[in-house]
């Protein structure tokens, strides 16, 4: 959306700086809407207010419903605010995975223009500004691993490195996606913890087992509890990628 340099008022100016105050720089549509009671008392000269602020620029809208807040827009013009933040305001219900956590846990220094998450809500497809965001659906049971990291003064739920290599063998088997596991497990060896991640491994499908414990094998990492698992499960057997 393109911004429109226009003077902001006193009474607005005001009101955003109480909706930031509030909620940070992320807002949704009913926020907005209590803030702006104070000046405005009909519920549609509020909305009204609110699409002018849009039109102007002082509120960019991420989905319909949900606003970013604008306090400077030749700063905001470069997205200053983190994707991660956004990610998690689109969906509450989610944990940020894939490269981008591990590009907070400092194990992959490529930029992506896509953020992955995880959720256990329905899975969905956001754009906003160049970025694309995935939440791809997990059951209940797949749902943990991950714990609350402060992103530009937000809590944001973040995937732990052992759970983030699971997420990948069991969301997105491929050659790519094996090649660039094994890169990650043989240059950051030291930072896993293997006992958590098999462990983890638990909670997935034999596959998964199975495929973890053929990586850790190549490591030269015990995979004992996972031999145990897979000589015990009869059902078939798993290749890998030629």
């Amino acid at each position: 959306m393109a911004l429109i340099n226009t003077v902001l008022s006193q009474k607005d100016s005001r009101l955003l700086e109480q909706a930031i105050l509030k909620h940070g720089e992320i807002a949704d549509i009913s926020q907005l809407d209590e803030i702006f009671q104070s000046a405005y008392s009909r519920k549609s000269d509020r909305r009204r207010r609110v699409s002018l602020l849009a039109r102007a620029g002082w509120l960019i809208r991420i989905r319909r419903g949900l606003y970013l807040i604008v306090t400077d827009l030749s700063a905001r013009a470069s997205g200053s605010l983190s994707t991660l933040v956004i990610s998690n305001a689109l969906n509450s219900r989610s944990y940020i995975s894939f490269a981008n956590a591990l590009n907070w846990n400092g194990m992959f220094d490529q930029l992506t223009k896509t953020v992955g998450a995880i959720t256990t809500a329905r899975p969905r497809n956001y754009r906003f500004q160049n970025t694309e965001f995935r939440f791809l659906k997990v059951e209940e049971k797949l749902f943990f691993g991950f714990s609350g990291q402060r992103v530009d003064g937000k809590i944001v739920n973040i995937g732990e490195i052992e759970k983030v290599i699971l997420d990948y063998l069991f969301l997105r088997r491929n050659a790519a996606t094996l090649t660039l596991v094994i890169e990650k497990l043989r240059e950051y060896q030291s930072k896993f913890d293997f006992a958590k991640m098999i462990e983890y491994a638990k909670a997935y499908n034999i596959t998964v087992q199975r495929n973890l414990g053929f990586l850790l094998d190549s490591l030269g990492v015990s995979s004992d509890p996972l031999h145990e698992i897979a000589r015990s499960n009869r059902k078939g057997f798993s290749k890998m990628h030629p």
